[in-house]
């Protein structure tokens, strides 16, 4: 009888175990939070790498900053595109159907343009870092950039206020963001009363700006403006320099695209606005260096995704569907960012200011 007695108990002691790891297993369980992954595409590798690798370190130091203090974890993962619309495609199909990606972030219009109707379709939330007002088309589409009209009616302004009268105009019609620009400014100078007396147009690749250059060349502008990626922006100004022009030249945001600061040196231009000290001092110290071009962007892209998303899911532990992290997305005013104070318009797109700035001494100094 003792030993049955035994057997008994242990059974029932066993039982118990089994029970409590159940309960425990399950308490686990409930407490594992569910991780929201981010897409990164940016140009990691190529001629722009450097504003790839701002926007890489950016985002981490958002999600360090970010802590474990959230409903959901955060995951990033990269692709490197080379700024090539090819490889931000497949990249971003590789990032939805293999990573899983719940939000993807993406550089300049035409990588925006390629991807936006891929995550329109996958229904994951998309922000470009472009200029394109394109890439914000749909409902899971956000644009992270100031706004093309913004930035050419300061130009336009600023070219009226210095006493000049008739401009020059270069740019490239291959890609849609420089090309926004170029039409945004002419249009913004008209309204201004300023005279285009050349506007030559060309295809990426191009090497060759002589007969451009030749043509403009007799209309005698008081400024040329230029927009334009590298390296054709560079391949354009020397060829310019050659001929006997030496204009001075302007634009929105095309220097800080360069990495040949010294033929641009003492020129003002128009961008987007300065990131705050707070963002630029926090960067510095993480990385020993400058902030780059786009990396405030980035930064604020990320912490824009989590305000919503935590929003969004504030209710359950599950990952909030992307129509109601848009939803959110689009409600957001006031938000403290790297770029300022922002607020996301009704058409995705989130609004902040245009500045001037100029290039001294190798690097872009805001100008009041």
């Amino acid at each position: 009888m003792g030993k049955a007695a035994g057997f008994v108990v242990s059974i029932f002691v066993a039982a118990l175990m089994v029970s409590a790891g159940v309960m425990f297993s399950g308490c686990e369980k409930a407490d594992v939070k569910e991780t929201f992954k981010i897409g990164v595409i940016a140009p990691l590798t190529g001629d722009i790498a450097f504003i790839g690798t701002g926007m890489k370190e950016a985002i981490l130091m958002a999600k360090e900053q970010a802590g474990d203090d959230t409903r959901y974890n955060y995951e990033v993962v990269f692709e490197d595109d080379q700024n090539e619309q090819k490889l931000a495609a497949s990249a971003a199909h590789k990032l939805i159907s293999v990573d899983k990606v719940d939000a993807l972030i993406t550089l300049d219009s035409p990588s925006g343009n390629v991807v936006s109707p891929i995550a329109l379709k996958n229904n994951v939330i998309h922000f470009g870092i472009a200029v394109d007002p394109n890439v914000a088309k749909g409902d899971t589409n956000f644009i992270h950039w100031t706004p093309a009209t913004r930035q050419a009616e300061l130009l336009a302004r600023e070219l009226k206020r210095r006493g000049i009268r008739k401009v020059g105009v270069f740019g490239t019609v291959s890609q849609a963001g420089w090309k926004v620009y170029g039409d945004e400014f002419v249009r913004a100078a008209e309204r201004e009363g300023l005279s285009i007396v050349t506007r030559q147009n060309f295809h990426d690749g191009t090497k060759d700006f002589r007969n451009l250059i030749a043509r403009a060349k007799p209309t005698r502008p008081d400024i040329y403006v230029i927009e334009a990626p590298t390296p054709e922006l560079e391949i354009l100004t020397r060829q310019m320099r050659e001929a006997g022009i030496d204009t001075p030249l302007t634009g929105i945001e095309t220097f800080e695209v360069s990495g040949d600061l010294g033929l641009f040196e003492g020129y003002f231009y128009v961008s987007a606005v300065e990131p705050t000290s707070a963002y630029t001092t926090a960067y510095k110290q993480k990385y020993n260096k400058n902030a780059p071009i786009c990396s405030g962007n980035t930064y604020d892209i990320f912490n824009l995704i989590v305000s919503a998303v935590e929003k969004a899911g504030a209710s359950s532990s599950k990952k909030p569907p992307a129509d109601r992290i848009a939803a959110e997305l689009r409600n957001i005013r006031n938000f403290s960012g790297a770029l300022g104070i922002l607020s996301i318009d009704e058409s995705g797109i989130v609004q902040s200011d245009a500045q001037l700035k100029m290039v001294k001494n190798g690097e872009f100094v805001p100008l009041n």
